[in-house]
């Protein structure tokens, strides 16, 4: 628990061995709150299955990788009044907003998958490294989760929510 009024929500941080990433989702995962963020951060910082992790300040360990995904998901020691659960959704092309605390950064979704859908982001502003993880958001639902970007035509990779839906 955590003596923090701010609750667990999506576009909060995860943090584990100093390494920072973004909350991609907060779901209800086995009767559990949890999060989901992206597994290459788990990997680069060298956490295991036994790493205690920081989810916005609560306590948190890994419940289930999704390596084909690149998605972890965390348990967290928050209760359901801590936290706000996402309200996931599928995308369409257009207009959406990667979230990184209160930082909103704008993108376009230009395809949409069953398990990745595509980006493009303003070459002003394209996420860095400690953005990953990033909820992609159009509609206040999350569509997505910043897993990759490629810095040579500010374009990125969200993997798709929809098996969480």
């Amino acid at each position: 628990m955590k003596s923090n009024p701010e609750k667990l929500r999506a576009g909060a941080t995860v943090k584990c061995n100093d390494k920072n990433g973004v909350i991609g989702a907060i779901i209800n995962y086995n009767d559990k709150i949890c999060a989901l963020t992206v597994y290459h951060l788990i990997k680069a910082a060298k956490c295991t299955l036994d790493s205690e992790f920081s989810l916005n300040g609560f306590k948190g360990s890994i419940s289930k990788i999704l390596d084909d995904l690149d998605l972890v998901i965390i348990e967290s020691d928050a209760s359901s009044d801590e936290s706000e659960i996402s309200n996931l959704g599928r995308p369409r092309i257009g207009s959406a907003y990667a979230l990184n605390g209160t930082k909103k950064n704008s993108c376009n979704v230009m395809t949409v998958g069953k398990t990745y859908h595509y980006l493009s982001f303003s070459h002003r502003s394209i996420p860095l490294p400690g953005d990953s993880g990033s909820p992609i958001i159009q509609n206040r639902k999350v569509v997505g989760i910043l897993s990759s970007v490629f810095f040579n035509n500010a374009a990125g990779i969200a993997v798709s929510v929809e098996n969480f839906i």
